[in-house]
């Protein structure tokens, strides 16, 4: 089934893809050549999809919403290269990453254009009331990267990973759908509202791409399995695996910056027998019923029954 049912929001992404193309022309080959792979290649479009919904929620209409949705899929991108650079990831989306295929200096380089071009698109559909809400978002994600890089390797609480995936995740899809709302002059309560469904939404989204690394093999990761446990980022199922004295025993030793890939698919294994993807699942169910609680109180518009749907399209619960 497709990701998206609404004609009218069908038409607004291909809008956003026109952009996208415009975007990413340079004067330098091979910049336009590297950013058009990646940005073009594939992708749910998530983020911009929630820009254009939200927007249907204001009272005008604006034809720049389409720009400041193709802004939040490059900013969007422009994470994930400098992701897979502090990663050392070999694969993003089953194809070489920029750093794999160009080496670090470029992706840096790409991810700083990137972000720029998003900031370009913003300052061309006039959203300068934006750029303070991007930067924020950016200081988030910047915040929560951080806090997982310096916990490498270590348990970290539940409260802490929650924390982390706020900042490097649901902020970008909170600012996407309320940018959307804000764009075109929503009410207050409507924007507020959206804005809660984006946190709640990414809350869900990161925990259960999460679950994914214990239960997918590496065509539907489109990644190597088990690279987080090997960069040491300890995701939700390993951490409630661990609160499982039984389990715990068998991890811990497994658990080191010399993790081996079959030490890290024996992790897998070992969380598989416990019940940590179960409690993450329940968890991701909670932050879909609240992002569903959110937006409760809107009108019953086509556009409130495609954030409604989304959930149950993208989690399987």
């Amino acid at each position: 089934m497709p990701l998206f049912q609404s004609a009218e929001l069908i038409a607004g992404l291909k809008e956003v893809e026109e952009h996208l193309q415009q975007a990413l022309r340079s004067r330098e080959a091979l910049l336009e050549q590297v950013t058009s792979q990646l940005v073009l290649s594939g992708g749910k479009r998530i983020r911009p999809a929630l820009t254009l919904l939200g927007a249907s929620f204001g009272t005008r209409q604006d034809p720049a919403v389409t720009k400041i949705a193709a802004a939040s899929e490059l900013l969007h991108t422009a994470t994930l290269v400098h992701d897979d650079i502090i990663d050392h990831s070999p694969l993003r989306r089953g194809q070489p990453t920029v750093q794999a295929t160009y080496g670090n200096e470029i992706a840096v380089f790409t991810g700083d254009w990137l972000l720029t071009k998003a900031m370009l698109l913003l300052a061309e559909a006039n959203a300068g009331q934006h750029m303070t809400e991007l930067a924020k978002t950016m200081i988030h994600i910047c915040e929560g990267e951080v806090s997982q890089f310096a916990s490498r390797y270590q348990r970290v609480s539940i409260y802490n990973y929650l924390r982390r995936i706020h900042g490097k995740t649901a902020a970008l899809f909170s600012l996407s759908i309320a940018a959307g709302a804000e764009q075109t002059q929503a009410p207050t309560r409507t924007i507020r509202a959206l804005s809660r469904y984006g946190i709640f939404f990414g809350m869900a989204f990161q925990i259960y791409d999460d679950m994914l690394d214990y239960m997918a093999d590496r065509s539907q990761l489109g990644k190597p399995v088990g690279v987080d446990i090997r960069s040491g980022i300890y995701t939700l199922p390993l951490l409630y695996a661990l609160e499982d004295k039984e389990a715990a025993a068998g991890l811990e030793p497994l658990l080191s910056s010399t993790c081996s890939p079959q030490q890290a698919l024996a992790i897998l294994q070992l969380v598989s027998r416990t019940d940590g993807l179960k409690r993450s699942q329940q968890l991701v169910q909670r932050y879909v019923d609240k992002a569903r609680q959110a937006i409760a109180p809107l009108p019953e518009t086509a556009a409130k029954a495609e954030l409604l749907a989304l959930t149950e399209r993208l989690f399987s619960c």
